[in-house]
């Protein structure tokens, strides 16, 4: 058996995680839910006992609850037939391909991008690295307030003049103002700043966007997103950096992204529509703000279901309103991520529970 049906085994037990109730990975090669065929503990719905486990060169499954235990293969064929069909192609080419090699995600070339460590370059004289900058500068002591991650504060920017670097980037006559911000770039698969969101270091900013109400103008907003001439995609941070090959956790905003791994951030309510293509077979959950009362919220929550979506609705001890408010109160990364995997739903089931989350 070559190395490549392993790899096959793997992704197929990934595209099955979007349908499993509580679906985690344990170890490299051991993933765990609730059992799907039994139903698993009806009184205690924490309970997972159903595994995906690597034997061999390849993966099988078994539930310590009904002690059911077949193949992979035999497990897609009762659970999801549709995906039986492109692994039995999926295996079958890989036999007949002498070379070892890592399976690859249908896609637009980009898993190709992904394995070559593209060079994102900033070229803007308005900007500095946020690394660069004095320790006690408030971009860097917001940034320490915010707990982000010294590694990831390497993807930060800080420019003095917004306004004028709004202008070079988008070649425009943008009215942003002067104020100092920090810089968080988007790009493109070339690694090019194509596109960036300024982040206000003033404690009195409100919400909004650069098109902000009258009512906000004479306030700083939160944040002011820009885009170079002509660029037409959705934005979405970090897209290029995500592993196709592996799950990845969709949230609403770039600094929430740093927090986990293979997180990648829409920006705006449209992002639900348009899915970067080359993810779009990639197993994902939307991660949205923790907010019940957020009609806003709800509604996309909602939409996102309708599209068949695997959602994260936090579970009602949950008391904080996103990512990096949980990093604030303590939570680790870890255990944000498994937080999030345990309260993943989809379908009926998901519907239930926002209904529920609604009344909190």
């Amino acid at each position: 058996m070559i190395m490549s049906e392993v790899w096959i085994d793997k992704k197929f037990v990934n595209f099955l995680s979007g349908t499993l109730d509580k679906f985690s990975w344990k170890k490299e090669n051991l993933a765990n839910c609730r059992c799907p065929i039994c139903g698993d503990s009806q009184k205690n719905k924490n309970k997972c006992r159903g595994f995906f486990y690597e034997s061999k060169g390849s993966y099988y499954y078994k539930c310590h609850n009904c002690a059911v235990s077949m193949s992979l293969y035999r497990f897609l064929e009762i659970h999801s037939p549709s995906l039986k069909t492109e692994y039995q192609l999926e295996r079958y080419r890989s036999k007949r391909d002498p070379k070892p090699r890592r399976p690859q995600i249908k896609s637009t070339g980009t898993e190709e991008m992904f394995r070559k460590k593209r060079k994102e370059v900033v070229k803007s004289k308005h900007l500095k690295p946020l690394l660069d900058l004095d320790s006690k500068h408030p971009a860097r002591m917001f940034a320490k307030m915010r707990m982000i991650p010294k590694d990831k504060q390497s993807l930060l920017y800080f420019t003095e003049d917004f306004g004028r670097f709004s202008r070079e980037l988008t070649q425009t006559r943008a009215e942003c103002g002067a104020e100092p911000r920090i810089v968080i770039p988007f790009f493109d698969r070339e690694g090019n700043m194509v596109a960036a969101q300024g982040r206000s270091l003033n404690i009195n900013s409100v919400r909004g966007s650069a098109e902000g109400s009258k009512e906000n103008s004479k306030k700083f907003l939160r944040y002011i997103t820009i885009k170079s001439e002509g660029l037409q995609d959705k934005l979405w941070f970090g897209q290029w950096r995500a592993d196709p090959n592996k799950k990845i956790y969709i949230v609403e905003g770039p600094l929430d992204s740093l927090f986990l791994d293979n997180c990648i951030a829409m920006v705006g309510a449209s992002g639900i529509d348009n899915i970067p293509p080359h993810l779009r077979a990639t197993p994902g959950v939307y991660v949205l703000d923790n907010e019940p009362r957020n009609e806003q919220i709800v509604k996309l929550n909602e939409k996102l279901i309708d599209k068949g979506k695997n959602i994260c609705i936090f579970p009602e001890t949950m008391r904080y309103k996103d990512i990096n408010d949980m990093i604030l109160g303590g939570y680790t990364k870890k255990q944000i991520q498994k937080i999030i995997d345990e309260n993943t739903f989809s379908g009926l089931e998901a519907k239930v529970r926002l209904n529920q989350w609604t009344k909190l």
